[in-house]
Order: C-alpha cells, then structure tokens, then sequence
C-alpha cells in the first residue's frame, strides 16, 4: 500500500494555522453570552409595586432582558421587557417597576437574551410586600453555620441596628443595614437558639433564629 504525502509550502501553512487560532480565540463558547451582568436587586417601592433594577459593565449584542417573576423561586413568568443598550465597556442602569406585584413573599429574575436568541439567568432575589406587620423577616430560619439573611419588610429612613444574642443574652454579632433592604449575614454562629434584634428610630423587633 502506498501512502499518499501532500506537501504544503510553508508560508500557506502558517496563513492556516493563524485562521484556526484566530476561530478557536475568538469562537464564543456554548452558553457564554456577551453580557457582563454587575448588579441586579429587587424590592418593594410599596404594598403593590416592586422595583426590579440592575447594573451591566459591559454588552456587545444584547438583544433585550425579560423581568421573571414567581411565587415559588422555581416557575416564572414574565412581567416586563426591557430592551438592551449595547454600550460596550460602559457602566449602565436598568430598572423596571411591577405595579402589579403579588402580595407576601415573592421572587424575581433576569432573563437576558442575545441577538442570536442565546439566553441566560440573573441570581434570584427574594421580595415581601409590605403589606405585613412584621418589620423583617430572617431566612433560612434554621440556618446553617450561622449563615443566613435578613430582609427589611418596611421602608426605614436612615440606619437599622442588628444585634445578634444567643440563649444568655449575651452578644454575639452587631452590624448595621445602609440603604439597603436586605443584607447576608455570614458569622459562623455555632449551633443553637438565637435572638436577631432590629432597632430602628421607628421600631424595633426581635426575632428568634435557629442554627444548626
């Protein structure tokens, strides 16, 4: 059997080799889209509108983000499209109101979708209506290894007090919410019954926590 050899001239096979580096560099990988996602937050405005916004650092053909929301965490619908801005590099601001909110616990995510019909998701942020009595809520309630949320349930003015005792009243944890709704707490509390107390200038609340 003979074997058949196909001489290339040099200059040809580096032209082929620089082709093929050039595709595989700059071939988009399955799943990765060209939108660098910075931020993305929701929370209640009042007891029927939430506010959903968000933050990109960077898009190249971004066709549009669909607004999901659940009651569940796990089947959303849409509620709102926002369509996408394309500035590449550049910092830019998204928001979009739900007037139409459900009442108690809620969840809401991003859908972002590509030019090319490509799509992915935004982490899922957790919203309760103000509708309640209660000023904050604290979840995963129990806990594990002292690592859980707690997520403001009423418009506050300024700052809220955290302060985090266990069984004996001794203190183990104080931290502050700024301007936020919500804030994870990550402390590493050993297991057991603890008391989170939130004071603000307009109230103050305390809540039991378990951690196991």
């Amino acid at each position: 059997m003979s074997t058949l050899h196909l001489s290339i001239p040099r200059s040809a096979l580096t032209c082929l080799l620089a082709v093929l580096f050039s595709f595989t560099v700059n071939a988009q990988l399955p799943g990765q889209l060209p939108v660098n996602l910075k931020a993305f937050k929701a929370r209640a405005e009042s007891n029927n509108k939430v506010k959903v916004f968000w933050t990109t650092e960077y898009e190249k053909d971004n066709g549009y983000f669909d607004i999901e929301r659940s009651s569940d965490g796990v089947n959303f619908t849409s509620v709102g499209r926002i369509p996408g801005v394309n500035n590449n590099g550049i910092l830019t601001d998204y928001y979009f109101y739900d007037n139409h909110s459900m009442k108690g616990i809620s969840f809401y995510r991003l859908k972002q979708v590509d030019v090319d019909s490509k799509y992915s998701y935004s982490p899922i942020e957790r919203v309760r209506n103000w509708e309640t009595e209660n000023s904050f809520d604290v979840y995963p309630n129990p806990a594990t290894a002292g690592i859980f949320k707690i997520n403001l349930l009423k418009p506050v003015s300024d700052k809220v007090d955290i302060q985090v005792f266990d069984q004996n009243g001794r203190l183990q944890l104080k931290q502050q919410i700024v301007n936020s709704n919500t804030v994870s707490i990550d402390h590493h509390l050993p297991a057991g019954v603890y008391s989170i107390k939130l004071n603000d200038k307009d109230f103050t609340e305390t809540k039991k926590l378990v951690v196991q």
